[in-house]
Protein backbone atom coordinates (compact mmCIF):
# COMPACT_ATOMS: atom_id res chain seq x y z
CA UNK A 1 0.00 0.00 0.00
CA UNK A 2 1.49 3.51 -0.38
CA UNK A 3 0.88 6.25 1.06
CA UNK A 4 1.82 10.32 -0.11
CA UNK A 5 3.90 12.75 2.03
CA UNK A 6 3.88 16.84 1.63
CA UNK A 7 7.49 15.97 -0.27
CA UNK A 8 6.68 14.05 -2.83
CA UNK A 9 8.21 10.71 -1.06
CA UNK A 10 5.69 7.75 -1.94
CA UNK A 11 5.68 5.01 1.01
CA UNK A 12 6.12 1.33 -0.68
CA UNK A 13 5.83 -1.38 1.38
CA UNK A 14 8.08 -4.40 1.22
CA UNK A 15 6.76 -7.40 -0.55
CA UNK A 16 7.18 -9.53 2.06
CA UNK A 17 4.82 -11.95 3.61
CA UNK A 18 3.80 -11.22 7.82
CA UNK A 19 6.51 -14.48 8.26
CA UNK A 20 9.19 -13.36 6.10
CA UNK A 21 9.04 -9.65 7.44
CA UNK A 22 9.01 -10.53 11.10
CA UNK A 23 12.10 -12.92 10.34
CA UNK A 24 13.65 -9.95 8.70
CA UNK A 25 13.22 -7.74 11.82
CA UNK A 26 14.86 -10.97 14.27
CA UNK A 27 17.82 -10.78 12.44
CA UNK A 28 17.77 -7.01 12.04
CA UNK A 29 17.58 -6.66 16.17
CA UNK A 30 20.34 -9.80 16.18
CA UNK A 31 22.72 -7.88 13.93
CA UNK A 32 22.19 -4.87 15.83
CA UNK A 33 22.65 -6.33 19.07
CA UNK A 34 25.76 -8.35 17.70
CA UNK A 35 27.39 -4.63 16.45
CA UNK A 36 27.02 -3.24 19.83
CA UNK A 37 28.36 -6.32 21.59
CA UNK A 38 30.76 -6.35 19.32
CA UNK A 39 31.70 -2.22 20.17
CA UNK A 40 31.32 -2.86 24.05
CA UNK A 41 34.01 -6.17 23.66
CA UNK A 42 36.07 -3.43 22.01
CA UNK A 43 36.07 -0.54 25.05
CA UNK A 44 36.65 -3.70 27.60
CA UNK A 45 39.50 -5.22 25.57
CA UNK A 46 41.10 -1.72 26.42
CA UNK A 47 39.60 -1.80 30.46
CA UNK A 48 41.24 -5.51 30.46
CA UNK A 49 44.66 -4.09 29.28
CA UNK A 50 44.75 -1.38 31.46
CA UNK A 51 44.10 -3.01 34.36
CA UNK A 52 46.22 -5.96 33.20
CA UNK A 53 49.33 -3.54 33.02
CA UNK A 54 48.44 -1.79 36.70
CA UNK A 55 49.03 -5.83 37.34
CA UNK A 56 52.25 -6.00 35.88
CA UNK A 57 53.11 -2.64 37.34
CA UNK A 58 52.04 -3.85 40.92
CA UNK A 59 54.34 -6.56 40.53
CA UNK A 60 57.65 -5.14 39.80
CA UNK A 61 57.02 -2.79 42.13
CA UNK A 62 56.86 -5.23 43.91
CA UNK A 63 60.23 -7.71 43.56
CA UNK A 64 62.73 -4.71 41.77
CA UNK A 65 65.50 -5.99 42.71
CA UNK A 66 65.18 -9.30 40.11
CA UNK A 67 65.79 -8.43 36.46
CA UNK A 68 64.62 -11.74 34.96
CA UNK A 69 61.27 -11.35 36.67
CA UNK A 70 61.11 -7.87 35.31
CA UNK A 71 62.31 -9.14 31.82
CA UNK A 72 59.93 -11.41 31.94
CA UNK A 73 57.07 -9.09 33.08
CA UNK A 74 58.62 -7.09 30.25
CA UNK A 75 57.65 -10.02 28.04
CA UNK A 76 53.61 -10.04 28.84
CA UNK A 77 53.20 -6.66 28.54
CA UNK A 78 54.24 -6.87 24.86
CA UNK A 79 52.00 -10.16 24.45
CA UNK A 80 49.36 -8.85 25.84
CA UNK A 81 49.46 -5.41 23.42
CA UNK A 82 49.43 -7.70 20.54
CA UNK A 83 46.55 -9.80 21.84
CA UNK A 84 44.83 -6.33 22.65
CA UNK A 85 45.66 -4.97 18.72
CA UNK A 86 44.38 -8.40 17.43
CA UNK A 87 40.97 -8.64 19.43
CA UNK A 88 40.40 -5.01 18.73
CA UNK A 89 40.63 -5.90 14.55
CA UNK A 90 38.96 -9.00 14.55
CA UNK A 91 36.47 -6.91 16.57
CA UNK A 92 36.49 -4.65 13.92
CA UNK A 93 35.91 -7.10 11.44
CA UNK A 94 32.65 -8.09 12.87
CA UNK A 95 31.38 -5.08 12.73
CA UNK A 96 32.03 -5.06 9.47
CA UNK A 97 30.25 -7.76 8.57
CA UNK A 98 27.31 -6.98 10.82
CA UNK A 99 26.66 -3.93 8.97
CA UNK A 100 26.77 -5.30 6.06
CA UNK A 101 23.75 -8.00 7.19
CA UNK A 102 22.30 -4.79 8.56
CA UNK A 103 22.49 -3.34 4.94
CA UNK A 104 21.01 -6.41 3.04
CA UNK A 105 18.12 -7.01 5.32
CA UNK A 106 17.09 -3.08 5.05
CA UNK A 107 17.22 -3.46 1.24
CA UNK A 108 14.37 -6.07 1.97
CA UNK A 109 12.52 -3.62 4.16
CA UNK A 110 10.33 -0.32 3.08
CA UNK A 111 11.47 2.37 1.14
CA UNK A 112 10.64 4.82 3.93
CA UNK A 113 12.55 2.17 6.41
CA UNK A 114 16.02 2.22 3.47
CA UNK A 115 14.85 6.41 3.56
CA UNK A 116 15.60 6.58 7.34
CA UNK A 117 18.44 4.20 7.44
CA UNK A 118 20.34 6.73 4.18
CA UNK A 119 19.97 9.82 6.52
CA UNK A 120 23.83 8.86 7.77
CA UNK A 121 25.72 8.75 4.60
CA UNK A 122 28.05 5.43 4.25
CA UNK A 123 30.99 6.83 3.99
CA UNK A 124 30.25 9.64 7.08
CA UNK A 125 30.39 5.81 9.28
CA UNK A 126 33.37 4.67 8.07
CA UNK A 127 35.23 7.87 8.56
CA UNK A 128 33.66 7.59 12.17
CA UNK A 129 34.57 4.04 12.99
CA UNK A 130 37.99 4.30 11.28
CA UNK A 131 38.69 7.25 13.39
CA UNK A 132 37.55 5.25 16.79
CA UNK A 133 39.97 2.52 15.66
CA UNK A 134 42.76 4.70 15.19
CA UNK A 135 41.82 6.20 18.12
CA UNK A 136 41.90 2.70 20.24
CA UNK A 137 45.65 1.30 18.70
CA UNK A 138 46.63 4.44 19.50
CA UNK A 139 45.69 4.20 22.95
CA UNK A 140 46.86 0.54 23.06
CA UNK A 141 50.43 1.69 21.93
CA UNK A 142 50.49 4.39 24.52
CA UNK A 143 49.85 2.27 27.09
CA UNK A 144 52.23 -0.07 26.13
CA UNK A 145 54.87 2.93 25.93
CA UNK A 146 53.80 3.59 29.11
CA UNK A 147 54.45 0.37 30.81
CA UNK A 148 57.86 0.13 29.40
CA UNK A 149 58.83 3.13 30.41
CA UNK A 150 57.53 2.86 34.25
CA UNK A 151 59.42 -1.11 34.19
CA UNK A 152 62.46 0.28 32.64
CA UNK A 153 62.06 2.88 36.07
CA UNK A 154 61.80 0.42 37.96
CA UNK A 155 64.94 -1.41 36.41
CA UNK A 156 67.32 2.03 37.10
Amino acid sequence: MAAAHDDGFEHIESSLDDLSHAEYLMLYHEAGENLLFAKRQQWMALAYLSMAFVGIYLLAKANPYDPKFLNYLTVCSFILTIFAIAVVIFLQFWQINEKRILRNISSGLSNSFQRLRSLKSRNESNAHRYIMLFMLMAYILMAQIAMLRALWNITN
